[in-house]
Parts: structure tokens; C-alpha cells; sequence
């Protein structure tokens, strides 16, 4: 006999979404404070070349041309990927909106990251990253956002299968 779970709070769904709205407000709110720390960093930063010994951290600006870990590709290529990514990711997100909403917030932080960096490439040709790690890696708050989302996409969609598994064994 196959048992059925009554849902216990019918407003669960609406308050996860109204936070979800809230945080996703605060990560486009990160994007946009990482769009005017590239504007700033390109007015105020030098070049990463002239830092001396950048050690553990540094700011400095480092042009990406390329794709992550600076990956060459031409930039028509990146942009024409990344919208289909981003059409990809936003699809995820509707399709989870109801039943998943952290799905939807974390393919949602990606699109946000990711638009930050392609705003850099519309603008000036290539995506600025301003913190020096290591003296070798160059990220900026953009790419923070969209690893953020990637983990947490990860995390939610191996929550699900996991919770999705229990349930089966529940009915049975």
C-alpha cells in the first residue's frame, strides 16, 4: 500500500521563494558593487606586471581575455556560449521555481555572475579581475557569485536525488 505525505505547512513554498527573492536581490546588488570596483580598479589599480610581491593577496588589475583560468577563445565564441548557457541555466531555474526554488536560486546566482563578466567583455573587451591570489590567479566578486552558484547547484541537485530516493523507499 503506497502511503502519501500530507503537506504539513502549505505556505513552505511561498516562504522560501519570498527569501529566495531577497537573497537573489542581495547577489545583484554584489554584482552591480563588483561592476563599480571594476570601473574604480581600472581608474585607480595598477597593472598586476608592476606588483612587486603580491604574495598571498593583492589588488592589481589583470585583463582576461580568454575564458576562466584566462583560456583562449575569441570573444565571439564566449558570448555566443555564454548566452546559451545562460538560456540553459534559466530554463533549470523555471522549470524548478515551484518545487525547487533552491535550484532556481542557485542557477539564477549564475546567470547573475555570469552577466557581470559579460558586461566587462561588451564594455571594454575583456573581463576585468582586480583580486590577485597567490600572485598567479586573478579573480573578481562576478566569479565568486558564479562558483557559489555552481556549488550550491551542485549540493541542492545531489539534495534532491538523495531526498527523491527516500521517498521511493517510503512509498514501496
Amino acid at each position: 500500500m503506497h502511503s502519501v505525505q500530507k503537506n504539513t505547512d502549505a505556505g513552505s513554498v511561498k516562504t522560501a521563494s519570498k527569501h529566495i527573492y531577497w537573497l537573489l536581490t542581495l547577489v545583484a546588488l554584489v554584482v552591480m558593487g563588483d561592476e563599480w570596483i571594476k570601473y574604480e580598479a581600472l581608474r585607480q589599480l595598477p597593472d598586476e606586471g608592476s606588483l612587486v610581491d603580491p604574495g598571498l593577496l593583492a589588488f592589481g588589475i589583470h585583463r582576461n581575455f580568454g575564458i576562466a583560468f584566462n583560456l583562449p577563445f575569441r570573444l565571439e565564441l564566449i558570448i555566443a556560449v555564454s548566452i546559451l548557457i545562460g538560456v540553459g541555466l534559466l530554463h533549470i531555474s523555471y522549470k524548478n521555481y515551484e518545487r525547487q526554488p533552491k535550484i532556481t536560486f542557485a542557477t539564477i546566482m549564475i546567470v547573475l555572475g555570469a552577466l557581470g563578466n559579460m558586461y566587462d567583455r561588451l564594455t571594454y573587451g575583456f573581463t576585468v579581475d582586480y583580486i590577485i591570489l597567490f600572485g598567479r590567479s586573478a579573480i573578481n566578486f562576478s566569479d565568486v557569485v558564479i562558483v557559489s552558484g555552481v556549488v550550491l547547484l551542485h549540493v541542492h541537485s545531489r539534495q534532491k536525488r538523495r531526498d527523491g530516493l527516500k521517498r521511493q523507499v517510503d512509498i514501496e
